[in-house]
């Protein structure tokens, strides 16, 4: 194998690697920490492995089978993590059973890229919401929501139990479900073509003025831009039918 056909899938073994060093803080410690800060470094190598393969062309098999393995334990199992210590601190005794739902994500994580694996029909568009995404979203989310560093100085809010677990049942369907979500891979026809793309980069340029003349950390603006982009691809799905 020569040399330049490896460097690609170094990119990914840091995505896994990533992911790996967060699911295990995360359980060691019992409590979401600073460590989730890794599962961007993990979305930004699997953003560039991909595009150092195609620069260096060398893509291939080997390379796309790794890559899904690392997006499940980086954005599937490392996201369930996350929610089940979220869910362990704040669920009353009585529900503490519900903190084992947090694995359905890394299931349907799983399910979502053996699917992308063996599809013909997503290179212009995805089938549910790419499993990158569900990890920054819930990587977000506990910056946002939840004490980064220790369980005891801040009890959760119910409101924010309640919310982990709608959000958890919503991001877990749609990377499952048969919704067509649009990409970035711009199609032949300009705007009228690729007009959800374009409204959706206008719209998350403009998110972050939006939050700061609002008063709003900067750090709203990665699970917003996400919501916004669930919300769009619904829209974008009845459009095409």
């Amino acid at each position: 194998m020569k040399i330049k056909a490896i460097i690609p899938n170094l990119f990914t073994l840091g995505n896994l690697l990533c992911g790996s060093y967060v699911a295990l803080d995360v359980a060691r410690n019992g409590h979401v920490n600073s460590a989730v800060i890794l599962l961007f470094v993990a979305g930004l190598l699997d953003l560039l492995d991909g595009a150092v393969a195609r620069a260096l062309k060398v893509s291939g098999e080997m390379g796309k089978q790794l890559d899904s393995l690392a997006d499940v334990v980086s954005f599937g199992l490392a996201p369930s993590v996350i929610v089940f210590s979220m869910l362990e601190v704040s669920l009353p005794y009585n529900l503490h059973w519900m903190k084992y739902l947090a694995f359905l994500n890394v299931a349907c994580a799983a399910w979502r890229l053996a699917k992308f694996n063996i599809s013909t029909d997503q290179t212009t568009d995805f089938t549910g919401m790419p499993s990158p995404a569900n990890g920054l979203f819930w990587a977000s989310i506990a910056l946002l929501l939840w004490n980064m560093d220790s369980a005891a100085a801040m009890v959760p809010s119910s409101s924010a139990m309640v919310y982990t677990l709608v959000l958890l049942l919503l991001t877990s369907y749609l990377m499952v479900s048969p919704i067509k979500m649009f990409s970035f891979k711009f199609k032949p026809g300009g705007f009228q073509a690729n007009k959800f793309p374009f409204l959706f980069i206008g719209m998350i340029v403009a998110l972050p003025i939006i939050l700061l003349l609002s008063g709003r950390t900067f750090l709203m603006a990665i699970p917003t831009a996400i919501l916004l982009y669930m919300a769009m691809s619904f829209a974008y799905h009845f459009s095409k039918k």
